[in-house]
């Protein structure tokens, strides 16, 4: 997550706002260029320095034509998840059992990759099927290749269950030059850190850090050529075949909010439970000086997915284990009446193996209070028919001194009244 000094920031920091540690028995650009009111809520006026939304602008026109399009029941696909309770065995698992919904793990692959990284978890329902949506990002060797998101069946019933497809994300912008790979016209590969992403009717929005929010239709999905001659390969070339890196699909963007007057970075994304605003983070890893207050704001979208420049409201989150009783390392956030949910990293106490928290944060409050939470945890999603908050975690084997070769990544859900 970088660049530019806009909203993008803003989703950052949410998650590690923590206060009481429950361990329930095994159970950085800019700075935000206006003044803040003494209380931790507000509302942004528009039309001053505050943080504004320009209008939404539409790069789908590169799509326009000579394109064939799918949606997610007709994608193919073709990697095996693990189900079961092993997903509890990775490294830093430290959610009490009787909190835990469910888990997955990814194939051999997809779990002990370095070039890939996941960040993002969101999910719907579509001809009774329920899906999740992760995104990842390139790096180490794939960073030219930008980023991608998975399209997961979770249904137990259903007859790909546990099956999943990585889909290339790509965009209008064709650089001019590159030295990694052959790259031919009309779309590229879309290089951002997708730290967080929420789905609203049919779309997604990816918080892009430096920004805003970049807007995919789920229903642009497009088939593309596969095979080895592919591989070093992207964009569609003079005879019209399409390539993607031989991956099988590529979703592109079709357009995008500029966010202005934030501070970067802009970290995570995801719907409110009530469906009228994306609440976003910004991310401070907590070594910042105590003047660093890390925020999270909420923009109001409309029934058509429209992100309004109006009522963008902002919540200061305490957090008693940092300087100043700012909430830093926020990863992911979900928001719910007047509290909030966050994904916390890098806390400078340990529970349970991990350093990672699920902070709680109510609008007025002195502090949050804290759960364990799983190491490397990432972004938040919250599956509202059956009552769980999914999460993710990031960390291949080696990734760090704290995990060693041990495995660490996983998709889990926890029973969200639980942290209520």
């Amino acid at each position: 997550m970088r660049n530019r000094s806009l909203a993008v920031c803003l989703l950052t920091g949410v998650l590690l706002a923590g206060c009481a540690d429950l361990g329930v028995k095994p159970t950085t650009e800019s700075t935000i260029p206006y003044t803040l009111n003494t209380s931790d809520i507000g509302t942004l006026a528009t039309g001053t320095t505050a943080i504004t939304v320009d209008p939404y602008v539409n790069t789908s026109s590169y799509i326009n034509s000579g394109f064939s399009f799918l949606n997610p029941t007709q994608v193919n696909k073709n990697r095996e998840a693990i189900g079961g309770s092993s997903y509890t065995a990775v490294y830093g698992f430290n959610v009490p059992e009787e909190n835990r919904a469910r888990g997955i793990r990814w194939n051999d692959d997809d779990e002990t990759t370095k070039i890939w990284i996941p960040q993002g978890i969101t999910g719907f329902k579509k001809n009774g099927i329920r899906y999740l949506l992760v995104t990842w990002y390139g790096t180490d060797g794939a960073e030219y290749k930008g980023s991608r998101i998975t399209l997961m069946d979770i249904s137990p019933s259903s007859s790909t269950y546990l099956m999943y497809r990585h889909i290339l994300l790509v965009q209008h912008t064709v650089p001019a030059s590159v030295s990694d790979y052959t790259q031919y016209g009309t779309y590229a590969p879309l290089n951002i850190h997708a730290g967080g992403v929420a789905y609203v009717n049919d779309k997604l929005y990816v918080a892009s850090t430096n920004l805003g929010i970049r807007v995919f239709d789920l229903n642009k999905i497009i088939e593309v050529a596969t095979g080895d001659e592919t591989t070093n390969r992207c964009g569609k070339a003079p005879d019209g075949t399409l390539y993607a890196f031989n991956y099988r699909y590529i979703l592109p963007q079709v357009g995008y909010y500029d966010i202005n007057g934030g501070a970067d970075p802009f970290s995570t994304i995801q719907i409110n439970a009530e469906g009228t605003e994306l609440w976003t983070a910004q991310y401070s890893t907590g070594s910042a000086a105590a003047s660093v207050v890390p925020k999270i704001y909420g923009f109001p979208i409309n029934a058509s997915g429209t992100v309004l420049n109006s009522g963008i409201q902002y919540v200061i989150p305490k957090n008693s284990l940092f300087d100043g009783n700012h909430a830093h390392g926020m990863q992911g956030i979900f928001r719910k009446g007047s509290r909030t949910w966050l994904s916390c990293t890098g806390s400078p106490s340990e529970s349970y193996g991990s350093k990672a928290r699920l902070a709680r944060y109510t609008d007025g409050d002195d502090n949050t209070v804290r759960y364990r939470w799983p190491y490397g945890a990432e972004a938040l999603y919250y599956e509202a028919e059956l009552d769980y908050l999914w999460s993710l975690t990031e960390h291949a084997p080696n990734s760090g001194a704290d995990n060693g070769s041990q495995v660490n990544r996983c998709i889990f859900a926890v029973i969200f009244s639980k942290y209520e």
